[in-house]
């Protein structure tokens, strides 16, 4: 057994001969002296392959995760929330408990941010399976952000303070301090609906980029996707936690096995149906900017989110797939964006780039136009490949634009191709036997230049092909002595006959060998 494994089973036994207060120093710092990463793998061995685990937390092996609750509305709907470690620079808790869940989980309407949305819910916590009677519930007071413009994320804030969930030993859990540009190894903790033990699970799986698109509605190009097993409805605001920290890269927004119930079945080419197979999930490291001494605010310098109310008229036309054309005097006609929405501010500054992050930086937006009638039908390319329309409403037209400001960006991507090839017209003739013979039902068949005027071979001759369905002859090879014969159903064999096709004509010859 290893250190760790050692240290937590016999931490029980120490803690109930402390005092509360004892007890609950004790427990996080044994916790903090005994989790250095290399120490145990937070998967414990699992793979991309391996199924999702049940979590047994009766010997207190998993107190790291005791913070990743159960989030249940009013309908008695389901999903996850992970408690965030707000705690100042001194390591205190002095603020509110706030939990991290998805957008959608609180108010699901595409294009949209809300401040302040009242919410009735509850986040339970210690949530495995194998001891209920440690369920600890809290109840949600307000949802200080939900949203569904360019994230999937939301915070909400617990009729507690964070203060009383550490003293309860539910453990926090901190954002990753900044955003994967490449591949991570990460695991999943949440609770999925569907299986028997109901409470958490664990899976292991790579996170990585999206590359700026995926052809799916509502995925927003700054998403994140990976293909850990056993995430189902109800995984949604579930964590991707780093393999090695411990710390939030990510909150699940969508899962493969629902997207494959709704898209798989009819998705109309081969990088939709592949696209289907991934869950796909969002990054909230930039959210570390909002607490300021432990408290939420969405007023500062550093942290501006703000309510978003954008609306796209007809978004099941909206194309994932955009072509380069070419006229009749062979010129490249390029795409336009065609982008008809409605939005509440005033004024709109927009602007297209190839690269998700580019949206987060001041230059290159447009000036800052009406939106009266907002409308954005610019040329897209020429360059192939991602292209992201980032759209942000402003009150007054000379508004200047701020990294924080920004974080507020709604975007809309698609993906350029080249023209479709023109197609190679090809004049041919399709040649088949007519068996008015029903057992002379397999044809062996040569062809040679007509010009070459040696009769055609014996049915022993190695240039004799077994025809599977008719042969193809191209115009230009014309003309030709085709020789054939055929077998019946016991092998013998028919004459040999020969037919010289010059075009629309045919001259036959049958002779016996």
């Amino acid at each position: 057994m290893d250190s760790f494994s050692q240290s937590m089973t016999s931490l029980p036994r120490l803690l109930m001969s402390l005092t509360r207060t004892a007890r609950i120093f004790l427990y996080f710092l044994l916790l903090s002296t005994v989790w250095p990463s290399h120490a145990r793998d937070l998967a414990e061995g699992l793979t991309e392959q391996s199924p999702s685990a049940a979590l047994e937390n009766k010997d207190h092996r998993y107190p790291q995760w005791t913070g990743i609750g159960s989030l249940k509305n009013a309908l008695g709907q389901t999903c996850n929330a992970v408690l965030l470690d707000t705690r100042d620079h001194r390591g205190k808790a002095v603020g509110p408990a706030y939990v991290l869940t998805s957008g959608h989980c609180v108010f699901f309407s595409y294009g949209t941010a809300r401040l302040r949305q009242a919410i009735t819910a509850d986040v339970t916590f210690n949530y495995f399976h194998d001891t209920p009677e440690r369920h600890v519930t809290y109840a949600v007071k307000t949802a200080h952000w939900s949203s569904m413009a360019g994230t999937d994320l939301a915070v909400l804030e617990l009729d507690t303070s964070l203060a009383v969930l550490v003293t309860n030993a539910i453990m926090p859990l901190k954002l990753a301090s900044q955003r994967q540009a490449t591949d991570r190894e990460v695991i999943n903790v949440g609770a999925p609906t569907g299986f028997l033990k109901k409470g958490l699970r664990m899976s292991a799986c790579v996170e990585s980029t999206i590359n700026n698109f995926a052809e799916h509605p509502g995925v927003f190009p700054s998403a994140l996707r990976n293909r850990c097993n056993g995430l189902r409805p109800g995984s949604s605001g579930s964590p991707m936690l780093d393999r090695n920290t411990n710390e939030i890269t990510s909150i699940i927004s969508k899962v493969a096995s629902a997207i494959q119930r709704d898209i798989l079945n009819s998705c109309q080419n081969n990088s939709a149906c592949e696209a289907a197979k991934f869950n796909y999930s969002y990054p909230a490291n930039d959210l570390y900017y909002c607490f300021v001494d432990g408290v939420f605010r969405n007023d500062t310098l550093n942290c501006q989110l703000k309510a978003v109310e954008i609306t796209l008229d007809e978004p099941w036309n909206l194309k994932p797939y955009v072509h380069l054309q070419r006229d009749a005097a062979d010129q490249v006609i390029r795409p336009t964006w065609n982008l008809r929405f409605s939005i509440q501010e005033p004024f709109y500054r927009f602007k297209a780039v190839n690269d998700i992050s580019d949206c987060a930086r001041t230059h290159g937006y447009q000036i800052a136009v009406a939106s009266d009638e907002a409308y954005i039908n610019l040329p897209i390319g020429p360059v192939l490949g991602s292209h992201v329309l980032c759209i942000l409403g402003v009150q007054k037209a000379e508004q200047p634009l701020t990294v924080a400001l920004l974080r507020n960006v709604f975007t809309h991507s698609v993906f350029l191709t080249n023209p479709a090839p023109a197609p190679q017209l090809k004049h041919r003739y399709h040649i088949t036997w007519e068996n008015q013979h029903s057992s002379f039902s397999r044809h062996y068949y040569y062809s040679v230049n007509s010009a070459i005027s040696t009769p055609c071979g014996d049915i022993d001759d190695e240039r004799y092909t077994l025809s599977l369905d008719g042969i193809f002859l191209e115009m230009a090879e014309l003309p030709i002595t085709l020789c054939s014969y055929a077998r019946n159903n016991t092998g013998q064999p028919s004459a040999i006959r020969t037919d010289v096709i010059e075009g629309a004509t045919v001259r036959s010859q049958r002779h016996a060998r």
